[in-house]
This record gives structure tokens, C-alpha cells and sequence, in this order.
């Protein structure tokens, strides 16, 4: 009885599966249509900007002083640590240097910490997108992102179609349709590998439903 069960939910599983493969290419064909038709209202322009966070390009000028004291500020606390860090003699009770392996130990764990908090600081911001531009009528995509030294913008320049996103803009809430709780932000890959640049859901985009036909994954890979 068990056996011819079996047998049935594989006859249905059979029959299901062609449907399922025109259902599954239908809608890979709807999407390359619906992104090839939103690429097309950049053919005629040279350059169109998408995402904007309408701050200044100096907003961050003072991540490289914070990240800067965050590496001094462990970095003599390890200092300290090496130099300093004594041990009770349980025989004895005189205090002595903490054995060497001990001291070598927290002292990397504190340079590290100063090293990835600052560093991290710094990567954010040189990740974090002032404006986003379209260009090339619609072949490639600018990035301007700010620079580790709080002063000004850097360009990268990506073809569009290597770029995605893994999470949808649009949302329907807020004024703009793009605002998320627990996530005020917004993540686009230039290429598979890379590290994603970041825009605050706070700036203000064109047209985030174009934005999710454009580089959603449901959509990016399809072109």
C-alpha cells in the first residue's frame, strides 16, 4: 500500500513538472521584458541621476579622526597591557609580569579590535553612496561614493548589467515607498564577489520600483 503511494505522488510530480517549467521560463521572459523596457527611458539621455543622499560631500569628515582615535586609543591600551599586565604569585604573593604568551595574547586581541573598528568605520564610509548616476544611455552605472578622508566623492563606473541587489527597494511605506524597519539600508553589488555599496533609504531615488526591475536578483541575472 505504501509502495503504490509512492508511485501515484510520483505520476502527479511528473505531470506537474512541465507546467511548472512554462510557468518558471514565463516569467524569466517577463522579466527580461520588463527591465529591457525600463532600461529604454535612458536611451536617450547621456546621464540620469537615480539615487541622491543630498548631503554634503564632506558629511564624513569626521570618520577618519573617530576611526583614527579608536586605533590609538587600543593601540595603548595593548601597549599598556605588554608593558604592565602583573600576575600574583600564588606562593610567594609578590606580583610579577603576566608570562609572556598571556600578555602577547590580549595585546593582539586589542590591536585587532583598534584595527577592525576603525578600519570597518572607514570601509563603511567608502562603500556609502552619495549619488548614483546612470550613463552611457543606460549601459553603465556611476557610483559616487565618499572617500575615507572625508573630502569628496570617488567614481566608480560599473556595466549595469553586472549589477544587483538582494533585497527589494520599494516597500510601499514612507513618502518615497522605500523606507524598512530595522534596515535603513539599501545594498548594491557592482559584481558577484564584490563587497556592495551602500545608499541610506533616506536619500532620495528616482523610481524605486524601476530600481527593483533593474537589479533585483529576481531580474538581474535574466538580461
Amino acid at each position: 500500500m505504501g509502495f503504490s503511494w509512492l508511485l501515484h505522488a510520483r505520476r502527479l510530480g511528473q505531470r506537474g513538472l512541465p507546467a511548472l517549467r512554462v510557468m518558471y521560463f514565463s516569467n524569466v521572459r517577463m522579466g527580461v521584458i520588463q527591465k529591457r523596457k525600463a532600461l529604454g527611458q535612458f536611451q536617450d539621455k547621456a546621464e540620469v541621476t537615480i539615487y541622491d543622499r543630498k548631503l554634503k560631500d564632506t558629511h564624513y569628515s569626521w570618520a577618519p579622526w573617530v576611526a583614527g582615535g579608536q586605533m590609538l586609543i587600543w593601540l595603548n591600551f595593548a601597549d599598556f597591557y605588554w608593558r604592565y599586565s602583573m600576575d600574583k604569585n600564588e606562593e610567594t604573593g609578590e606580583l610579577t609580569l603576566a608570562p609572556m604568551w598571556k600578555r602577547a595574547g590580549i595585546t593582539g586581541i586589542a590591536l585587532v579590535a583598534g584595527v577592525s573598528i576603525g578600519g570597518g568605520l572607514l570601509h563603511f564610509v567608502s562603500r556609502s553612496v552619495a549619488r548614483l548616476n546612470i550613463v552611457d544611455r543606460g549601459a553603465a552605472a556611476v557610483f559616487e561614493s565618499y572617500r575615507i578622508s572625508g573630502r569628496g566623492v570617488k567614481k566608480n563606473k560599473y556595466p549595469i548589467s553586472t549589477l544587483f541587489s538582494r533585497d527589494t527597494l520599494y516597500t510601499g511605506k514612507g513618502s518615497q515607498g522605500v523606507k524598512k524597519e530595522g534596515s535603513p539600508q539599501y545594498s548594491l553589488y557592482p559584481k558577484e564577489g564584490a563587497f556592495p555599496y551602500i545608499m541610506n533609504r533616506e536619500g532620495v531615488f528616482q523610481d524605486p520600483k524601476t530600481l527593483d526591475l533593474l537589479f533585483h536578483k529576481t531580474y538581474a541575472r535574466k538580461s
